[in-house]
């Protein structure tokens, strides 16, 4: 598993919780963008828009009824008979356009289709007498008794568009004796921010709070189609409103250059800020954590070093936490140092204990082997029996007088030599030896009785086999290591035995045979290591009879 710094996870929380802040931040921004963009443009649009649809649909209601009182009104049918005075019917007239929002200019004509009654100037009516437009409504009125439509043909000559005219024929029984017509303006009340249009499902413009946008045949050439539109260069936002019962609808454009450059400049100063105040919180990080930090660096240094007798140098911020870690580590390193140098002396202790238990089975088990010669010999050769107990009490003299564990390579050479002189006397010419050791050698600190065991399983195991047994004894030194040879010209060892052998010497099997190589290559193993100890190697098949190398470190 990947290994982290506390310093690099720290630096990257920071850094990721000051995104997240700026994400908060920028994400509140926008939200509010949003709320004042609703709360300023959207509502107050759709307000308008519900306000003149309301106001359209009430005036186009009052016209509806107040003209059809009009015509039903006895003063105009007495007029239009002649009857009449035209001041009266005039006021009349005035009083129910005045009375309206949306402002108009009447025409009254006789059934001879002559204006008797208008608000018009001269010019004006005389323009509208020769317009088309009056004889399409009089025909209008004759087939209806009330209609109201956009005319998208000039009324005046004058260059305004179309009009919305209300048209309504007046009736005596089955006679007509004339028609009441109402030329709405276009002209709605200005908006403070906002331009209010009244069209047609043509988009002709029947009412409007401003020029902008329309062309010169009326109609409005600002796309509509969106809530959002560019017009001249500048973004509207736009609602629609269908008049009830009306072939017409509100539209209201709301400029939002101030709010797309509210947005743009407020996101632009929201990403400059953020890459400074993320440069700002990477830098000032670093320094509070290098500051912060530092006593935890200072414990980390003195816990790498494995250096238990380096000083903790505290820095200028001292941390109780610090200070607490430091003197449990200190302690703890110190509780584990004592039982580790415990659980060492205890060690020793039993290492030198199963040596000299491993010294203790040599001389008995040596003594023994002497004594069954001396049994024999002092009934063959009572002479030779008394020379083998003198040689005998020598031997025991040399393991008496020298209770080191180790002793000189010469002197374990010379008590060899008395060893192969009392198995000489027994054997005879069946036992020949060589001990070719240089002299060099001989000051080596080697464990006593080091080679007597070998030496000794050589003569047991191959004397009664072969006619006469040759033991050589030599030994080198390579590489810091001292090798003992013991060679034999003996019969040699069975695969088969020479398996039970190791496992024997290795401790796996528990017999009786073998002995004295299992106690030699023990000993050597809890002197020196497992490295050293003892290699046996045979070859029965080639008469090789047996090879023993015994590895010890040399020390001079």
């Amino acid at each position: 598993m990947e290994r982290r710094r506390m310093k690099d996870d720290i630096q990257r929380s920071f850094l990721t919780n000051a995104i997240v802040i700026i994400s908060a931040i920028l994400c509140v921004y926008l939200l509010s963008l949003l709320f004042l963009f609703n709360v300023s443009i959207v509502r107050p649009s759709q307000a308008t828009n519900e306000r003149v649809a309301k106001e359209v649909e009430a005036e186009f209601a009052h016209y509806k009824e107040g003209m059809a009182r009009l015509v039903a009104d006895e003063q105009i049918r007495a007029f239009l008979r002649g009857e009449g005075k035209s001041g009266e019917v005039n006021q009349l007239l005035y009083d129910f356009r005045n009375a309206q929002t949306f402002q108009s200019d009447f025409v009254l004509l006789d059934s001879e289709e002559e204006i008797v009654a208008t608000s018009l100037y001269e010019g004006q009516k005389e323009q509208l007498q020769q317009s088309p437009v009056l004889r399409e409504q009089m025909q209008q009125a004759e087939e209806h008794p009330f209609t109201g439509e956009y005319v998208n043909k000039r009324a005046f000559n004058a260059g305004q568009g179309g009009a919305y005219v209300f048209a309504a024929a007046v009736e005596e029984g089955e006679d007509r004796t004339g028609y009441l017509l109402f030329l709405l303006e276009h002209t709605l009340p200005s908006a403070s921010e906002q331009i209010v249009f009244v069209t047609d499902s043509f988009y002709n413009a029947v009412f409007y709070s401003h020029t902008f946008g329309i062309g010169a045949l009326g109609k409005l050439t600002i796309p509509t189609d969106g809530f959002l539109v560019q017009y001249d260069g500048n973004p509207f936002y736009v609602t629609k409103t269908e008049v009830a019962g009306q072939p017409i609808q509100v539209i209201t454009l709301t400029s939002v250059k101030t709010y797309q450059l509210l947005l743009l400049y407020g996101l632009l100063a929201m990403v400059v800020s953020s890459f400074v105040m993320l440069a700002v919180v990477w830098l000032v990080t670093s320094k509070i954590l290098k500051k912060t930090l530092e006593p935890f660096d200072a414990l980390v240094a003195r816990i790498s070093s494995k250096n238990n007798h380096l000083h903790f140098q505290q820095t200028d911020h001292v941390f109780a936490e610090v200070q607490t870690i430091y003197e449990e580590y200190t302690n703890k390193v110190h509780e584990i140092q004592a039982l580790v140098d415990k659980n060492e002396e205890i060690l020793e202790k039993k290492r030198l204990s199963e040596i000299k238990h491993l010294e203790a089975k040599f001389n008995p088990h040596f003594l023994y082997n002497v004594l069954e010669m001396i049994k024999y010999e002092t009934l063959a050769n009572p002479e030779s029996a008394a020379e083998m107990i003198v040689k005998t009490a020598k031997l025991m003299r040399y393991n008496a007088h020298f209770g080191d564990t180790t002793v000189l390579l010469e002197e374990d050479i010379a008590y060899l030599r008395d060893y192969f002189a009392l198995q000489k006397m027994r054997y005879g010419k069946r036992l020949d030896y060589t001990i070719a050791i240089e002299p060099e050698l001989g000051r080596a600190r080697v464990p006593k009785l080091l080679l007597q065991p070998l030496i000794e399983n050589a003569i047991k195991h191959n004397i009664d086999g072969i006619r006469c047994l040759n033991v050589d004894v030599s030994a080198y030194w390579e590489n810091g290591v001292l090798t003992f040879v013991v060679e034999d010209n003996g019969l040699g060892i069975t695969p088969g035995k020479m398996a039970k052998i190791k496992a024997i010497m290795a401790g796996e099997r528990k017999e009786a045979a073998h002995t004295g190589l299992k106690n030699t290559h023990q000993m050597i193993q809890l002197l020196y290591g497992q490295r050293y100890g003892i290699d046996i190697a045979s070859a029965p098949e080639k008469g090789e009879g047996t090879t023993v190398r015994m590895h010890i470190p040399y020390e001079g």
